[in-house]
Parts: structure tokens; C-alpha cells; sequence
């Protein structure tokens, strides 16, 4: 599952759980005897005081408050995992650039960076084009890179002369 996802999913907790509530506070509204269900139902419901219709207000209002509660914890633990998710997502992307940002500037060019590497480790320019799928001019110039970067550092590189 990918950030976009699990965002959506959470932005989606509350709404869902709002309409569990709802449907169970309408099914036990529902569940109420209606007059004229015979006898019994009608005794059931004249024995009943008028309180109780009273009763069953105050109970679906303090529904309504308990959801209300829950949906602004809900809220707040999503804002939570957004600040979360924020985060990880900016180290993430810190640690990609460190790993990534290094090879880049020296190299200039991705395809170029392992033959790169193997001209730091001096590797002759034969071996670097037979390793790496490329030309021996090209594998000169990577090592002709490698040995000026080297230069520029104040080290002094074999000076090898290619083919």
C-alpha cells in the first residue's frame, strides 16, 4: 500500500463509522412497538409511558454526542498519521537524495556511474569497458575523469595512459 492509500482509507474511517451509528440508532428506533400490532403490542405500548418516546430522544441525542466525539478523535488521530506520514515521506526522500545526490554529482550521468566507480578503484580502461558495456574511448574518459577528480583533491592518481 502506497502514502495515497492509506490516506484514503483513513480519511474514510470516520464516514463509515457515522453510518454504523446512524444504521444501529435507526434500527433500534425501528425495533419500537407500532400501534395496532394486535393486543399484546397494543398493551405493551399504552403501558409504556409517554417518558419513554422522551426517553428515546435523549438517547439518540447522546448517540449524536457520542459520535460527534468520535468523529473529532477519529479526525485528530488522522491529522496525527497525515503529520506522521509527512514526515517519513521528507526523510525519506532526505536519505534518497544523500544516497543518490552523491553518485550524481560525481558522475554526471547515471549510466556512467558504475564505470565510475571501478576507475576510482583503478581499474585498467579494458576492464572497465568489458564490465561495464561500453566503448574503450568511453572507458578513457571515465578514467580520465576519475583521475582529474582525484587531482582536484590534492591526491596524485596513477597517470596511465589508456590504449
Amino acid at each position: 500500500m502506497d502514502t495515497n492509500e492509506i490516506l484514503g482509507l483513513a480519511a474514510a474511517l470516520p464516514a463509515v463509522y457515522v453510518a454504523i451509528r446512524l444504521y444501529q440508532a435507526r434500527r433500534n428506533r425501528s425495533r419500537r412497538p407500532a400501534s395496532g400490532d394486535g393486543a399484546s403490542g397494543e398493551k405493551a405500548f399504552v403501558e409504556r409511558p409517554q417518558p419513554s418516546a422522551r426517553h428515546d430522544g435523549f438517547q439518540v441525542e447522546l448517540e449524536v454526542q457520542q459520535l460527534r466525539r468520535d468523529v473529532a478523535e477519529l479526525r485528530a488521530e488522522l491529522a496525527e498519521q497525515r503529520r506522521e506520514v509527512a514526515s517519513l515521506t521528507a526523510r525519506l526522500q532526505a536519505q534518497h537524495e544523500q544516497f543518490h545526490g552523491g553518485v550524481a554529482k560525481a558522475g554526471g550521468s547515471p549510466e556512467y556511474d558504475e564505470a565510475l566507480v571501478f576507475a576510482r578503484r583503478g581499474l585498467d580502461v579494458e576492464a572497465i569497458a568489458e564490465r561495464c558495456g561500453i566503448t574503450v574511448a568511453e572507458a578513457a574518459l571515465v578514467r580520465a575523469l576519475a583521475q582529474g577528480e582525484k587531482g582536484e583533491k590534492g591526491e596524485k592518481g596513477n597517470e596511465r595512459k589508456g590504449p
